[in-house]
Parts: structure tokens; sequence; C-alpha cells
């Protein structure tokens, strides 16, 4: 069973088939036999199976005589910054963008952030596999007695009044729509943008695990919709729509269309670093990121695809700024860490100082047309279709760093298999449209060549 439900970065699957209680309980036993904590923090989400998986979380954590702070109802961010702040071993019950039906955990080590499966996971599987899943009676009311108060007051707190300075400064004029998909980010936010001067709008604001009006994933087209529709028009100046924890963000300009992810970290690092600093970002992310940065005098690092990737080369570089293809953004003053609600003051205070448009900010970055990543069917056979692709692209430059990359004068693609489903991720860009459509199609007959 455990295999199924263990990631790169997280443990996530449906419930209740994959994820349910007894898993919880065991999650929680082996948690606590492969780190050893005196005590741990849990936080979750308010999807209909969190408050359930948390009690019976928390009971296999206490078995291990563990002491327990509880979080309550946050954004995955608090749980990051907690646990660097404190240097304690933190849990967030979430299934991120993932489908209502879905949950799981992210665990952040207070030593080191984001645990995946090169600092702990795999450790953690191990144990569950030796457990029993036949769940016996728990007694839920006994675990109570392992739960202590911490500092979760002071650390709420510390960390409002962190944003609160973030939000300094904000043009009062701008005017902005937020969606945030019945998620956990509009907890941390709304009380602070109440605080500034800026002009903003709300939807979907309430957490709901049903996510009633769209699902919380913000990349999918299906969930942009309607915010797209209000910022046409209602006028608005920007847009964002955050996922379901708060660690994802998706940016639109005035017009409704939304700035890829290139575009955005491009504009931060043009406005927020200078040079000698360093960035990070990883190798589905486009070329116009390399350039900017060495105009900017700018060290930039790739990296492969996952937050706690991006983490790690961020602290080995001491970088200041960090992205992913997915809409993480990453902040040296933030532990190294991703948070949506930091990377929108973030694009906020840019509009604010220059007193332009997104469109307009984003416009002298917009060198490739970047395609919408692409999934493709995958088939196993990775060696094979690599060394397919490097013969045919056999005169360009190739990394494989991550999948494979293949970089052009005038286009760069970058295949590889994703870390949550049995999918290839094709990331495409280029100058020429009619071009690019070529190289899809190649990749395509390659991939489905027996």
């Amino acid at each position: 069973m455990s295999s199924s439900i263990f990631h790169d970065y997280d443990v996530r699957g449906r419930y209740p088939d994959q994820i349910n209680e007894a898993v919880f309980y065991n999650l929680g036993v082996a948690l606590g036999q492969a780190f050893r904590p005196v005590q741990i923090a849990v936080g979750r989400d308010t999807r209909l199976s969190s408050e359930t998986l948390f009690l019976y979380l928390t009971a296999g954590l206490a078995s291990q005589k563990i002491k327990i702070i509880d979080l309550g109802k946050v954004a995955t961010p608090f749980c990051l910054w907690y646990s660097q702040k404190y240097h304690i071993d933190t849990v967030m019950v979430t299934a991120s963008h993932n489908p209502k039906d879905q949950n799981g955990l992210k665990i952040y080590s207070g030593k080191s952030g984001a645990v995946d499966k090169n600092s702990g996971l795999l450790k953690i599987k191990a144990r569950l596999d030796k457990l029993d899943f036949n769940l016996r009676p728990v007694d839920i009311k006994s675990a109570q007695s392992f739960f202590i108060k911490g500092n979760t007051a002071q650390a709420f707190l510390e960390y409002n009044r962190y944003f609160i300075n973030q939000s300094k400064g904000l043009n009062p004029k701008l005017k902005v729509a937020l969606d945030f998909s019945n998620g956990m980010a509009a907890g941390e936010l709304v009380s602070i943008l109440e605080k500034s001067d800026l002009n903003f709008l709300t939807i979907n604001e309430v957490p709901n695990g049903n996510f009633p009006d769209h699902g919380p994933n913000p990349l999918e087209e299906s969930s942009q919709k309607g915010l797209k529709a209000l910022i046409k028009t209602k006028k608005f100046d920007l847009g964002a729509i955050f996922d379901g924890d708060g660690d994802r963000i998706v940016f639109f300009d005035e017009k409704g269309e939304a700035g890829d992810p290139s575009f955005i970290f491009s504009m931060l690092i043009d406005f927020y670093l200078k040079k000698g600093d360093n960035a990070v970002q990883n190798a589905a992310l486009g070329k116009i990121i390399k350039e900017i940065a060495e105009a900017k005098g700018v060290k930039l690092t790739v990296c492969r695809v996952g937050r706690s990737n991006v983490q790690r080369a961020m602290v080995k570089n001491k970088a200041v700024l960090g992205a992913e293809k997915s809409g993480h953004y990453f902040f040296k003053d933030f532990y190294y860490g991703d948070s949506a609600s930091l990377a929108l003051l973030a694009v906020l205070k840019v509009l604010s100082k220059k007193k332009q448009k997104l469109s307009q900010l984003i416009k002298p970055y917009q060198k490739y047309i970047i395609l919408p990543e692409i999934n493709l069917p995958f088939n196993g056979r990775v060696e094979d279709i690599l060394n397919k692709l490097k013969e045919q692209y056999k005169t360009e430059k190739i990394s494989e760093l991550d999948g494979l990359t293949v970089d052009s004068t005038e286009w760069r693609f970058n295949l590889r298999k994703s870390n949550t489903e049995n999918l290839w991720r094709l990331n495409l860009e280029g100058k020429n449209k009619e071009e690019l459509k070529k190289i899809k199609k190649t990749i395509e007959s390659i991939l489905s060549s027996e």
C-alpha cells in the first residue's frame, strides 16, 4: 500500500481507498519512529477528510510518546515558516492543489526544510511497510494528553507582523481581484491586505473542502474562467488565483491573460536583484530567465523540478529568489521557502513602484512564445525515448539534469517524466509558432514509436 502514496516530495492519495484513518495512524507511528522528535507541530487544511485524518495522525504520534503542537487550520507556507523559525519538525495535512477526494502530508524538518524522498520520506516508508494496517480501535481522547500549548499564539503574531511589513507601500489606486479557490491562503492574507490601502476584491474566500466553485488547481483552465471574466468585466489591474493550500499562485494581467511564470520571474529578478545576487529556477522554466540574469550580472542556478529541489539549491547558493513552472515562488527571507501570499505582495510592489500594467511590465520578457505545459502518455521506455531524442537533436545543446533539455538559439524544450503522474511533461518555447508545432510533432512521434 505504501508505495502508491509516497511521491517524490510528499505523501498523497485518494481518500478512503489509498489514504484513510488506518494509514494516517500508521504514518504517525512511522514518522515518530523514523525521526524520533521530542515534539512535532501539525497543521491541516479544510478538506473534508483533514480533521479526521489529523486526529488519527496525532494518535499515531502520541503512541510514540511525542508531544504535539496543534497549529490548527493553516496554509502550508505557515508550516514551512514555523518549522524553520522555531526548528521544530512540522507536518501539514493537505493534498495541496489535487482534487477534493485526495489527501496527504507535507513534512518539514526543523533543521533542513522540506522533506522529500532524498531526505526522509523513504525512511518513513520503510517503517510504514512493517506496520499492521488492520487498525485496532484507537483511543483518540487519550492522545490529547500529548498535546502541548507550544508558542502558537506568538508564532501567529510574528507571522502576521512579517506580512504586514511586506505589504507596506502598495499603490491604493491598484484594483486587484483575488480568487482563493476556497482554500487556505485567504486566512493569512485578507486581514493583511485590509490593513493596507490596496483596492481589492476577493472571490471564493471562505475555505470549503468541497471546493464548490472550481477545483483547487490554479493551473487548470476550468479554475481560471471565473477570475478571467471578472477581470475583464470589472476592469481590474491585476488578478491572481491561489491553490488549495496557499503555496501556488497564477497571475493575470488587466486583459485576463495569464502571466507565464518565466515572465513573472524574469520581472522579479529584474526588479529586486542586483549584480552578484543568486537566483534559482527549475529545468521546466524558460530561457528568457537566463538571458535576464546574465544581463543583470545575477548568477542563475538551474535545478530539477520539485519544491524541495529548489529550496535546497537556494540554500546552497544563498539565492534571493527561486521559481517553478507550477507557480511556486521562493524567497530567501522566507527561509528559502515558497509562499503564494508573499509572491503576490512582491508582484504588487513592482506594479506599485513602476506604475505600469502587468502586461506592460512583462512585455520586454516575452521574447519567446511559451506554450502551456503539455502532458503526453508515458509508456515506461525512458532511456530509449531520451536516446532517440538526443540523436534527433544531436547538433543542439543538450542537458540531462532533469529528463532532457534541448536548447537551440531559436527554441528550447524540456521533456521529463512527471513526479506526480504517469505522464511525460513537455515544456516547449521558441520564436516561431510553426517551428514549435513541428518540434512537438517530432517529439510525439518518437514517444509513440515502437
